[in-house]
């Protein structure tokens, strides 16, 4: 084997590399996008609950009419728009998560085979009496394969830490609300019996 066709198949080894990081660089941007789109849906929803309540107290003729207003009803509206906007928050990163996995192990297997099928013509094609070099090479080899494995392994790791973490954010969201309204409710009942 000359240096052109070594060259060659490092070059092939190369572009598949490139492909791998632009359909990251794709998926990262396209979850981007996801995400301001709910942020943005979000924050209209907000601001328009907010100036429909603002008007409701402005126009409230005695202070009960304004506190019935301000009851925890109103306030558990507000916190399932939260729940609800953090679950879908949730689902974008899960499947841009899956997607991301899904395009690491793809692209470290092509590494993998790509190497190998390099490894295997280098040493098909090396000249007579360098099976010491050829041996030590694939030993190098072996151990990178390796530290490959050993980032598909931390890439699974991060990607089940981000949704264990995204999971608890919806929990504790929703323990908040909890208290909230346990706390609102009797504070509303000893009003109304007022």
């Amino acid at each position: 084997m000359n240096q052109e066709q070594i060259t060659a198949k490092l070059s092939q080894i190369n572009s598949k590399g490139f492909e791998a990081s632009f359909s990251l660089g794709e998926a990262a941007l396209e979850n981007a996008q996801k995400l301001a789109e709910l942020n943005y849906a979000a924050s209209k929803d907000v601001l328009v609950n907010a100036q429909d309540g603002i008007q409701q107290v402005l126009t409230a003729k005695d202070p009960k009419q304004v506190t019935e207003i301000l009851s925890a009803d109103a306030f558990q509206v507000a916190s399932n728009q939260a729940v609800v906007y953090q679950k879908k928050v949730a689902k974008v990163l899960r499947d841009g998560n899956k997607e991301f996995a899904n395009v690491v192990d793809s692209s470290i297997d092509q590494l993998q085979d790509g190497f190998q099928d390099w490894i295997n013509t280098v040493a098909a094609n090396a000249p007579a009496g360098s099976d010491a070099f050829i041996s030590s090479f694939k030993t190098v080899y072996g151990s990178a394969l390796q530290g490959f494995e050993q980032f598909r392994a931390a890439s699974k790791d991060a990607f089940t830490t981000a949704e264990k973490t995204a999971d608890q954010a919806i929990d504790a969201i929703q323990g908040q609300i909890a208290q909230v309204k346990k706390a609102a409710t009797p504070a509303s009942r000893s009003r109304k019996s007022a």
